[in-house]
């Protein structure tokens, strides 16, 4: 019996120290383990944080260059500007505008018909300020349409030596209907005539302006809508030249 018993217990310490054995290899496997999981968990931190780095380091550059992009940009927008305030300027200043090139477009009209240089430079130069001018006078006509061609459609001014008259559209009614008088919101022809037959048209919408040379007087007509059907004619007469 006792020598059973020592052979049981013999048996069963070599396996629980077999166990043991099995336990601590198991926990240094474990342990090995963790500890190269640990390593790997760092080493890929570590390199995820190189990346970031050098992607923020990339990023700044970038940013960096886009800045100096701007500026550049920023600093020919500001240039554009002031060439396009000179060449603004400069424009004004040398182009014509307004009522002057008005003039200036007369003034090559006529030298494209052939009159000379010289002639064109002596009638400028011979211009001045209108002087002993008449009292204006104005008078009325009926402006003549389609829809009526009746009396009073002429006036005269110069001791008859200059005679105007018109014609324009007709108006519409409400109900879409022609009426007899003329329409003011629309172009007219206007036609000066001078003594001996020479007449003068101008077109366009009201008021139009005209001036005319008889002999050594300037006469100069303002036309512009009146009453219903009439036109009235404004005009004066200065010295000339």
């Amino acid at each position: 019996m006792g020598m059973r018993s020592g052979g049981f217990g013999s048996s069963y310490r070599r396996r629980a120290n077999e166990q043991r054995r099995k336990v601590m290899v198991i926990c240094v496997m474990v342990a090995i383990l963790c500890g190269i999981c640990y390593w790997w968990g760092g080493e890929v931190v570590r390199s995820s944080e190189v990346a970031y780095k050098q992607q923020a380091m990339d990023l700044k550059k970038v940013r960096t260059q886009l800045e100096n992009t701007i500026m550049g940009l920023q600093s020919e927008v500001q240039s554009t500007q002031v060439r396009f305030q000179q060449l603004e300027t400069r424009y004004f200043d040398e182009v014509p505008q307004g009522e002057f090139k008005k003039l200036t477009d007369m003034v090559k009209k006529q030298l494209d018909s052939g009159i000379k240089a010289e002639r064109l430079s002596f009638a400028i130069e011979s211009a001045r300020p209108p002087r002993n001018c008449s009292p204006p006078k104005s008078k009325r006509f009926v402006v003549k349409t389609e829809m009526y061609s009746g009396p009073d459609g002429t006036v005269s001014f110069a001791n008859g030596a200059i005679t105007v008259t018109g014609e324009g559209a007709f108006a519409v009614g409400g109900n879409g209907n022609p009426e007899a008088w003329y329409d003011p919101g629309k172009p007219v022809n206007i036609v000066f005539t001078e003594i001996g037959g020479k007449k003068t048209l101008k077109e366009g919408l009201l008021p139009i302006q005209h001036s005319m040379v008889l002999g050594n007087r300037e006469y100069r007509f303002t036309v512009a809508a009146g009453e219903r059907s009439f036109i009235n004619v404004t005009s004066d007469d200065c010295d000339y030249p």
